[in-house]
This record gives C-alpha cells, structure tokens and sequence, in this order.
C-alpha cells in the first residue's frame, strides 16, 4: 500500500461518527478543541498508513502520540481498522534514546512530507524536534510491494 492515496481525511471522519466518544477522548487527552480533533486523527492515521508501509521504525510527535493512545484504547475499533486497512494490527512499541528517537522523527517527516506534503507545525512540532519527541519508536516492519513510489530505505 502506497500512503499517498490512503483517504485519512474521509476514514477520521468516518471513525469519529462511528465512535462519537473518541472526540470527546482525544479533546480531553491532548488536550484540544472538538474543531482541531478530526484534523489531529486524520494525521495519526497518516502516520499509521507510514508505519505500514515503512520496513523503517518511526516516531510521531507527542501531541499526535496522545491522539493516537485514545485510538489504541478503543480496541475493538483500533483493531478492525488497522486490519481493513494495512492488513494487519500496527503495534505502538515506545522506547529508545533521546537520539534515536530525533533521527526516527526525521525520517517520519522525510516520509510524511514525500506522501502528504509539508507537516502542519502545529501538529508535528517541526521547529522544536527534542521537545516533542517523547514517545520512541513504533514498529513497521511490513513489506514494502515492488510497485511503491519510493523506497523508505532511501532516506
């Protein structure tokens, strides 16, 4: 699966609908307004569609970290759409050392940006690396098809 196409605007709506009190727990673990929740899903699912393709660990900021626990702590609904949509359950597997997890935020913004364009600072802390970083590395060790776009090894 190429992230470029994945759909995360229309699949956070969609999960938010579906699961009206995720709103209400990403607002309050952020914390956030109910107006920004859809926006911060919408890019935790970027990053999860990044994970899956990616063989590369990667690191979200904290604040998208926060946004995706409330989506992990919803089971049932984390399970299934990890399965429907990456074909497998993406784990959140935190830890390493400060620097470990700087170079792994990096290489999440080279590929974000190759995929979605440039990240939103206000979600991604671009202007402050160390202080966001904060949660460690999350596994993507899935296969990365032939046909892709670009190899995430490159980076």
């Amino acid at each position: 699966m190429n992230p470029k196409g994945f759909p995360a605007d229309r699949l956070a709506a969609a999960l938010l609908a579906e699961k009206p009190v995720l709103r209400d727990k990403i607002q309050a673990g952020v914390p956030c307004s109910p107006e920004q929740v859809p926006a911060y899903l919408t890019e935790v699912l970027r990053f999860m569609a990044l994970i899956a393709w990616s063989k590369q660990r990667l690191t979200p900021p904290r604040k998208l970290d926060l946004v995706w626990h409330e989506f992990i702590l919803c089971t049932r609904l984390y399970h299934g759409f990890c399965h429907q949509h990456f074909g497998r359950f993406i784990h959140h597997d935190p830890g390493g050392t400060d620097a470990e997890n700087a170079r792994q935020y990096r290489k999440t913004l080279q590929l974000f940006s190759m995929f979605f364009g440039a990240a939103d600072p206000e979600l991604w802390g671009c202007g402050a690396l160390h202080a966001q970083v904060a949660c460690g590395a999350c596994e993507g060790d899935a296969v990365v098809p032939e046909s892709s776009a670009a190899d995430p090894n490159d980076l």
